[in-house]
């Protein structure tokens, strides 16, 4: 949210943050990717990090570089934890679900960035989107919704 509010351009998944930061700038001022909430629950049951392994040749291809120490030639064997995690263990978080929407949404970052006039306007719409995570408006908020306090006037 400070980047937004600095005029940064978010890359970002569908959730937490993102999607309000989305709503408040505009999503077509942000590059969103990956599967959203609902597409997450409905492919849970058949997900298959596999599946992206043998049927996505860039996944495969970037996996195979990690997986074969072509990035650790001093510290073979460093990112088998990641290995078990994503392909052993089933990939909870379903990140190689959305590697392909991600290497597709990181060309488009590089094609607006050399629009500099129209990558310039998408970074002032976010920062006039921004206003409702101010500070003022987050303490205010904490104030009243968790530590249950008012504000006092003073005369």
């Amino acid at each position: 949210m400070k980047f937004m509010m600095n005029g940064a351009l978010t890359i970002g998944t569908r959730d937490g943050a993102t999607i309000e930061m989305a709503q408040e700038g505009g999503e077509e001022n942000f590059f969103l990717f990956g599967l959203n909430a609902s597409q997450v629950e409905e492919s849970r049951g058949f997900y298959s990090p596999w599946w992206h392994y043998h049927n996505e040749p860039e996944t495969k291809a970037a996996l195979d570089l990690i997986f074969n120490d072509h990035f650790s030639p001093h510290e073979r064997g460093i990112f088998a934890p990641i290995r078990d995690v994503l392909l052993t263990r089933g990939d909870y978080y379903m990140h190689l679900a959305d590697l392909t929407s991600y290497v597709k949404t990181q060309v488009a970052v590089g094609q607006l960035y050399v629009q500099s006039d129209a990558w310039t306007r998408k970074a002032i719409l976010n920062v006039a989107g921004s206003g409702k995570f101010s500070s003022d408006r987050t303490i205010l908020g904490y104030a009243h919704d968790i530590w249950k306090v008012f504000s006092c006037p003073v005369s």
